[in-house]
């Protein structure tokens, strides 16, 4: 089977989720191409240097300094986005006369269906919350499912049962399942490109950045001023695949600017704790790895902060707001206190992949 393979370029969650796939896609013998530009793709090539790339342009979003301004900034750049699913939606028209592909898999990339090949959308949001109430939330989405039908199917990497992981976000408010999106749902079970190692665990505190500048940044900077304070042995991953400089390492405090999927695993598996994003793609690696966290949303981000809500009520991890956590006091309180962790079938889409085999 040829295969097209293209995530959003929103952060690196949309990119290091398909890693398992093509990983599952590779095993059973398919033609993977990759596509797409920046970090995301270059999250992809790092992963998998001997498949195929094409350049696609992505979204490009900006974003605020102020988190509170988010929404507002995102809906300011609605042409944009409406522009650049029209343009890949050209650009997917005429690759497909090229290469002939059987299947495309677009995660989060609204444009990417045509008549002649199977159309997979897959997102963790059926249900995008705007911050702005359910009449706001109401439109938006009636759009977004207007995007998403064109495709054959979605699919959703999470549970079915009990919410999932992602609850609203992933089991959205239908009246019936096919009332706004009339095609096949289909829960693939969560994704996460880790595997836990064994080994013995270290003292050390992983942080983990990512997300879209300038957040990333701020994030980092305001980190890195409160560990230096802090007596405890730190691994800083920066969440940035292609950069080439990094702040200089002290005694306590370690830099890198990117990990592989085997170094990261290893990484985390030896953590005694790990601090980052309330993103869904981290938040399914920390579930994969059965580790305590302290998550901090993005600020304005809504599915950041409903999903970091979610985790706190569940008891699944800590949670601090950027604006006003304190890593001394957060630290010790996380490290000592009882959290839960879910049993999840993270093998579900290999299920799924066979099952398209047969249609």
């Amino acid at each position: 089977m040829k295969v097209l393979v293209t995530p959003l370029d929103w952060g690196l969650g949309h990119a290091t989720r398909c890693v398992p796939m093509v990983k599952s896609m590779l095993q059973l013998g398919w033609n993977i191409t990759l596509a797409g530009e920046g970090p995301s793709l270059n999250i992809l090539t790092k992963e998998f240097p001997e498949l195929p790339t094409l350049k696609l342009k992505g979204y490009r979003i900006k974003y605020p300094k102020n988190g509170f301004w988010l929404i507002l900034n995102l809906l300011l750049q609605v042409p944009k986005i409406i522009q650049t699913i029209r343009a890949e939606r050209k650009w997917l028209e005429e690759a497909q006369k090229e290469h002939q592909w059987d299947l495309i898999i677009s995660d989060n990339r609204y444009g990417l269906s045509v008549p002649n090949a199977k159309c997979i959308f897959m997102t963790h949001q059926l249900w995008v919350l705007s911050g702005w109430g359910n009449p706001i939330d109401k439109i938006l989405n009636k759009q977004l499912h207007n995007w998403i039908k064109s495709f054959d199917q979605c699919w959703i990497p999470d549970e079915e049962k009990d919410g999932g992981i992602a609850g609203i976000l992933s089991h959205p408010p239908f009246p019936t399942p096919y009332s706004l999106l009339p095609i096949p749902l289909n829960h693939i079970g969560p994704l996460s490109r880790l595997i836990p190692t064994a080994g013995k665990e270290s003292d050390k505190i992983l942080i983990l950045l990512s997300g879209p500048e300038p957040q990333r940044s701020l994030l980092e900077e305001k980190i890195i001023h409160q560990i230096k304070e802090i007596d405890e042995q730190f691994l800083v991953v920066r969440g940035l695949p292609t950069g080439t400089q990094q702040p200089l390492n002290s005694a306590h405090i370690e830099f890198k600017n990117h990990l592989s999927s085997n170094d990261l695993s290893a990484a985390i598996s030896s953590a005694k704790l790990v601090i980052c994003r309330s993103g869904y793609s981290s938040i399914m690696d920390l579930l994969r790895m059965k580790k305590k966290a302290i998550l901090i949303p993005t600020p304005g981000q809504t599915e950041q902060l409903y999903l970091a809500k979610r985790m706190q009520e569940k008891n699944w991890f800590v949670v601090h707001q950027q604006d006003d956590f304190q890593l001394n006091a957060a630290i010790p309180f996380c490290l000592q206190k009882t959290l839960v962790a879910p049993t999840l079938n993270f093998e579900l889409h290999k299920q799924v992949l066979l099952e398209l085999v047969t249609q």
